[in-house]
């Protein structure tokens, strides 16, 4: 079956690419090594010719064995972490790359999908907040589900709640021109941005596509300032497939609570912040700064 521009712009990141590589280049080292053998000394015999040959095929072989290992890390990794997770334990990503081009990547970005849709059915039976299976975060409806009334009743008084809103998307140009592998590759890095940097505060919602959410209460407001400015400066610095470094940006929305607003309406009136930061060009964090 013909391949399509697009896999036969990808062939070399894939995994049988690279074990077709590392196998053809160990397999030729015994000649290369009899090659140079015969080209520095000018008379060998048999049987330095074979300590060569033989010297030459152990390194190959241990070279070719090595690189296999780690070429089918992450694959070991995964069946540990799907072991774990039928015997009854938490599924632990932290070891699993999802970031990667080749097919193990695909496959485990694809199980760790499944599992969070899993995970997230489960924890919506148990009347527990689900997970979006994509970033790892909160989902939409999980956000709207939040309680603020109890969060903002902290000791010491009343704390400030802030709702910010952000949108990831590609410096001039848009984001649905891109293939949904990449987009599916940022989504990822701004989900692991967004727990580097936010933990260990609780509520971090993706909202919808390249929509997210994110709660704050009893933060400074210089504090909720430079978290979202490092989520910002770590998406501008990704570099994902085809996407180079300062290619991502994020526009914020942020509503403050002034009185007895239920989370629907503070995420409503972020958006809102967030059109209005989009119209005029700007971060919409300067409000913050007031």
């Amino acid at each position: 079956m013909p391949l399509d521009y697009a896999n036969r712009s990808k062939w070399y990141r894939s995994i049988v690419a690279k074990i077709f590589v590392v196998c053809f280049v160990c397999i030729h080292v015994p000649l290369v090594a009899l090659l140079i053998n015969f080209g520095t000394v000018s008379h060998a015999d048999a049987v330095s010719i074979g300590l060569v040959v033989l010297a030459a095929t152990l390194i190959g072989t241990i070279a070719c064995l090595v690189t296999m290992w780690w070429l089918t890390r992450p694959l070991r990794n995964l069946a540990i972490a799907i072991g774990r997770y039928r015997a009854g334990g938490a599924f632990v990503e932290e070891r699993l790359n999802k970031h990667g081009n080749d097919e193990i990547a695909a496959v485990t970005r694809a199980v760790c999908g499944m599992v969070g849709e899993i995970s997230a059915l489960a924890e919506r039976g148990d009347g527990q907040p689900g997970l979006d299976p994509l970033t790892g975060l909160l989902n939409g409806s999980a956000a709207y589900g939040v309680q603020l009334g109890p969060l903002a009743r902290q000791p010491g008084g009343v704390a400030e709640i802030i709702v910010v809103v952000f949108e990831l998307d590609a410096t001039g140009a848009s984001l649905s021109d891109l293939d949904q592998e990449t987009i599916d590759h940022a989504l990822v890095a701004v989900g692991d941005l967004v727990r580097a940097h936010f933990s260990p505060r609780p509520v971090a919602a993706r909202m919808s596509n390249t929509t997210f959410v994110l709660l704050f209460t009893g933060d400074e407001r210089a504090v909720v300032h430079a978290c979202c400015e490092a989520i910002a400066r770590g998406v501008a610095a990704l570099e994902i497939d085809s996407l180079a470094s300062g290619s991502l940006n994020l526009t914020f929305g942020l509503a403050i609570r002034r009185g007895n607003e239920a989370m629907a309406d503070l995420l409503h009136q972020a958006d809102m912040a967030l059109f209005r930061a989009k119209d005029i060009r700007r971060t919409g964090l300067e409000m913050l700064l007031r």
